[in-house]
Formats: C-alpha cells, structure tokens, sequence
C-alpha cells in the first residue's frame, strides 16, 4: 500500500540515493561541501538507524577518513580525484571498476544495449539527460539519481493524497531495482571493494550493497547477494 505521508523513512532513502549520486560522481568542490558538513554525517547516521542498514560503522569510517584531512581539503580533493580516475576513469592496462551498466550486461561494451534501455526508462519516468551531462546514462550515479527521483514522486503523489499514482512510482523503483541496479551493482561494487587503493571508495561501496540490498527486502525484490568482505570474494548466492 503507497504511503500517505512522507515518512522518515523516504527522507533517509532520498538522501542515501542522492549521496551515493554525488559520491560516484567526479570530485568537486560542491563534493567537497558535503564531505565536510558535518551535518551531512549526522544525517547519514541517522538514515542508517532509520532503515537499519547496520551500516553506522562504515559511515563513521568514512567521516573519519575525511577528518583526517582537517584544513587540507585541496589535498583531500586531489587525493579522490586521482583514485576516482584510476578506479572508473584511465587507469593502465585497464580500468579496476567500470561504473557502467553496460559494462556488466548485454556484450560487456560500452554504449550498448543496457544505454538505451536506461534512457528509455527515464523517458518513460519523464525524464531525459541533461545536454552537458558528461557520463553515459547507466552511469551509477545517473542510476542512483534516477531511483531518488522516483522516490521524490511516489512521496509527492502519496502527499496529494492519490496512492494509486504513488503506487505506480513505486513500481517503477521495484522494476528499476530488480532490471538494473541489482543486476550489474554487485558486480561493479565488488570491483571497487578489491581495487580500491584508498578506504573512501571500498567504504562507499559498502554502504552501497548494504543500501541496494536493504532497498531489495523493502520493496520486496529478489535479490542474489555476495558480501564484499567475504575471504576469496567470490558470488555467495542467497537468493530470497
């Protein structure tokens, strides 16, 4: 049944999805604002105890990580910088972590099926890319913006009182979940856990599985799931 209010709940998932957005993004200054607000932690805090992600540890690594550069953020800055281009971007002989869906489904090649079908679902949501967005569209920061704005309108649509509608938006989070974000997330997730050279980006990827995994169980979608810390970081499949 759609909501009728807009709960905490939907506020602790709008924020996860749209950090998880910025985070996957190329670092920035406006990146660096939210890095180091310290109110964006709290917030993220107590998002994690919102929806029980158990993921409080991983947050408070993160701030940590961040702290660490206290008066440095030019530093800080360059330092994610480097490790994002490395990791998503230009690393020799090959890039550690594509973060693109396409890399992972249909051929493996980027520009293939898996673009069209994610533009098509955002025409089909209303939504079309931005002319000077520079990634491709199954980015995972794309993708995770997309869910938040799905989020955004089942919220909007249970707060005007019309569940039916919100039941549609909400559908369309179940479906994109199920076709894409879990389908090609684990893999892409566990790449950045096994490459990454610095904690920010291994940290992120965990609080991501942790997140697309609680969001399976709260929408009611199958998921198959492997833990990033598991020894040999092979697939577990526990299917439910």
């Amino acid at each position: 049944m759609a909501e009728t209010v807009v709960t905490e709940e939907t506020v602790a998932r709008l924020l996860l999805y749209r950090f998880l957005a910025r985070g996957y993004t190329y670092p920035d200054p406006a990146l660096l604002e939210v890095l180091l607000t310290d109110e964006v932690w709290d917030e993220m805090q107590a998002a994690d105890e919102t929806l029980s992600l158990r993921a409080g540890q991983t947050i408070v690594d993160m701030r940590a990580f961040v702290s660490q550069y206290a008066g440095d953020s030019e530093t800080l800055l360059t330092d994610l910088q480097i490790e994002h281009t490395y990791l998503f971007i230009n690393a020799v002989p090959r890039v550690p972590a594509p973060p693109y869906e396409s890399a992972y489904a249909g051929q493996g090649r980027l520009m293939g099926e898996p673009v069209s079908q994610v533009l098509q679902t955002y025409r089909e949501a209303g939504l079309d890319m931005r002319q000077d967005y520079e990634a491709l569209p199954d980015h995972i920061a794309a993708e995770a913006e997309f869910m938040s704005y799905l989020v955004q309108q089942a919220a909007e649509a249970s707060q005007s009182g019309d569940g039916e509608v919100a039941e549609i938006w909400q559908a369309r989070q179940r479906a994109f979940l199920a076709e894409h974000l879990l389908r090609w997330g684990p893999p892409f997730l566990a790449k950045v856990a096994t490459s990454a050279r610095q904690p920010f980006y291994r940290l992120l990827a965990t609080v991501t599985e942790t997140f697309l995994y609680a969001e399976a169980r709260r929408l009611g979608v199958t998921a198959c799931t492997r833990s990033l810390h598991s020894r040999r970081r092979t697939w577990q499949r526990q299917c439910s």
